[in-house]
């Protein structure tokens, strides 16, 4: 599941990041992101969690959004017209 939601947040990431300028920090604005979104989906089940889970999970998304910026939105029509 974590990965999915990787591939479902540079849509969102770039909403965010329209106004930042400095590829740094828009890194680490991305990352903060998909860190909230890490801990979100193990929130429910944070107390049967380690920190290990929870840190995969923010890998896992950080790494399906990463590829899916790259690989799909950063040259996508869609992004062109939503950035006009």
């Amino acid at each position: 599941m974590e990965s999915l939601i990787g591939v479902i947040l540079p849509p969102i990431i770039d909403l965010v990041n329209t106004k930042i300028s400095n590829e740094k920090v828009k890194f680490v604005v991305s990352f903060l992101i998909c860190s909230a979104m890490g801990v979100a989906v193990n929130y429910p089940k944070l107390k049967f969690v380690s920190l290990e889970e929870v840190l995969g999970s923010i890998a896992l998304i950080f790494a399906g959004a990463q590829a899916s910026y790259r690989l799909y939105w950063k040259t996508s029509n869609i992004r062109r017209i939503v950035n006009e």
